[in-house]
C-alpha cells in the first residue's frame, strides 16, 4: 500500500479527515460545552451534528496496541497491520498501519496520518515516523 498526497484540498462530507498544507489531519468531534472528543465526526444528516463542533487532531499519536491481520493465502493478499493510536487530545483511533518492509510495529511508536487507496476506496492509515530501523 502506499501513502496518497491529495494536496490541499477540503474534508468530503463523509471523510473524517481533511487535507492541510500537504499534511493529513483526522478530524474528531466534541458536543456543545463539552471537552471530550470523539472520532469519527457525525455524519452530516445526523441530528445531532448541529449540536457539534468538528475538532482538527494536530497532535502527534501514538502506537497503543496492534495486531497483524493475515487473510486466507488463496485470496494472494498479503498481511496487513492494524492498530490503535492514541492522540495527545485524548482520542483513540483504529486503523491500518504502515510499516516498513520487515519492521514491526513497537507499542509507543510515533505514527503520523496518512491516506491510502485500498479495494474500497480511499482510507486514512497511520504510517511510522522517521525511525531507525530495529
Amino acid at each position: 500500500m502506499n501513502s496518497k498526497s491529495h494536496g490541499d484540498m477540503p474534508c468530503a462530507s463523509n471523510d473524517p479527515w481533511r487535507v492541510s498544507e500537504g499534511r493529513v489531519v483526522l478530524q474528531a468531534y466534541r458536543h456543545e460545552g463539552r471537552d471530550e472528543l470523539f472520532f469519527p465526526p457525525l455524519p452530516q444528516t445526523s441530528p445531532q451534528r448541529t449540536r457539534t463542533e468538528t475538532v482538527d487532531l494536530h497532535g502527534m499519536p501514538t502506537l497503543y496496541s496492534y495486531t497483524v491481520m493475515h487473510p486466507s493465502p488463496k485470496t494472494g493478499k498479503p498481511p496487513v497491520a492494524l492498530g490503535y493510536a492514541d492522540y495527545p487530545e485524548g482520542v483513540r483511533i483504529f486503523g491500518r498501519l504502515l510499516y516498513p518492509q520487515g519492521q514491526r510495529p513497537a507499542i509507543g511508536d510515533a505514527l503520523a496520518p496518512c491516506l491510502i487507496d485500498t479495494e474500497e476506496g480511499t482510507v486514512y492509515a497511520f504510517a511510522l515516523q522517521n525511525k531507525e530501523p530495529r
